[in-house]
């Protein structure tokens, strides 16, 4: 999903927690730790970077979880965690042979620090929440010649197999996010919600992505 869906999704979140007169009485969330796992998915992305290079990013799948602390019925701090993978085309600047086409498979961790804002004391809430952390990019693109390694296999014996190192880097990147929650009793909830991560490349390429959650949680 894009940006130029932002206004419409704020507009809805903020239409709910208008409309939450069902919100019911308020639940304890203050002074509590929480948790939660689930199901990530991301949406598509392309962006150019210097030298006619550039990249485009499908759609992707994976998993999210978090951990976090609620200081009041509003206000936690949380961290973010998500794994992802998504096929992408690029196109690569060499030294040697110029631009140059490849088509792979992205494998991306992101790690957040993120403030949230539960806009109501009730079982159900819109959030809104930011922060900054970091992203973790593997190309899948081996950088050299293989490594082999051997082993001693209580079944199958003596062992050697090939290690690849790929192209990957690590670079700070901060999101934004909205998103509706539900308790529902004996410390368990659900949340879903929709977040856009920037990451700050440093080469000209600053992408972003669009993704989405829906996780289960436990407070304790």
């Amino acid at each position: 999903m894009r940006k130029a869906h932002l206004p419409i999704i704020l507009l809805a979140v903020f239409s709910l927690s208008a409309q939450a007169q069902w919100a019911g009485p308020s639940t304890q969330r203050a002074g509590k730790w929480e948790t939660t796992f689930g199901l990530y998915l991301t949406g598509s992305e392309s962006s150019d970077g210097l030298n006619e290079s550039s990249i485009d990013i499908d759609s992707g799948y994976g998993f999210g979880f978090s951990a976090g602390y609620n200081f009041t019925q509003n206000l936690a701090l949380r961290f973010d965690g998500s794994w992802s993978r998504a096929d992408y085309d690029a196109v690569l600047d060499t030294e040697d042979n110029g631009l140059v086409d490849i088509s792979h498979r992205l494998d991306v961790f992101n790690g957040q620090f993120n403030g949230v804002w539960n806009m109501l004391d009730g079982p159900f809430t819109p959030y809104l929440q930011a922060g900054i952390g970091w992203t973790y990019l593997d190309s899948n693109v081996a950088d050299g010649p293989p490594s082999t390694g051997c082993w001693w296999d209580p079944w199958w014996g003596y062992i050697c197999s090939n290690f690849y190192s790929t192209y990957s880097e690590t670079n700070f990147s901060y999101n934004v996010g909205a998103g509706l929650r539900y308790e529902f009793g004996r410390g368990m909830f659900v949340r879903g919600g929709w977040e856009h991560t920037t990451i700050d490349g440093g080469s000209g390429a600053d992408p972003g992505f669009d993704a989405f959650r829906a996780e289960l949680g436990w407070l304790f």
